[in-house]
Parts: structure tokens; C-alpha cells; sequence
């Protein structure tokens, strides 16, 4: 078997959607509320009403 066992191969792909689903509702979690109470960090940039 080149490729392994089909369940071991099977368990990496979903190991890695999994954390690469976490990664991304992470980043959007961030994006929308992201926590800095400074006016000028650059996350506000992002989210200004002119883009």
C-alpha cells in the first residue's frame, strides 16, 4: 500500500478539515469582535464604513 491504510488516511483528512474549519471561525470570531478597545489598531481598519 502506497498511500497506507484507507482509515489512517481517512483520519488525517479529517484531522486537518477539522482544524482548518477551527482556523477559519477563529479568524471570522476575530474579525467581528475583536477585542482591542484602542480606536486606532489596525483591525478597525478593516471594518470602517468607506470600504
Amino acid at each position: 500500500m502506497v498511500g497506507g491504510p484507507p482509515l489512517g488516511s481517512a483520519l488525517v483528512a479529517l484531522a486537518g478539515g477539522a482544524i482548518t474549519l477551527w482556523v477559519i471561525v477563529a479568524a471570522i470570531r476575530m474579525l467581528i469582535s475583536p477585542g482591542e478597545t484602542d480606536p486606532s489598531h489596525p483591525k478597525y481598519s478593516v471594518l470602517r464604513g468607506d470600504r
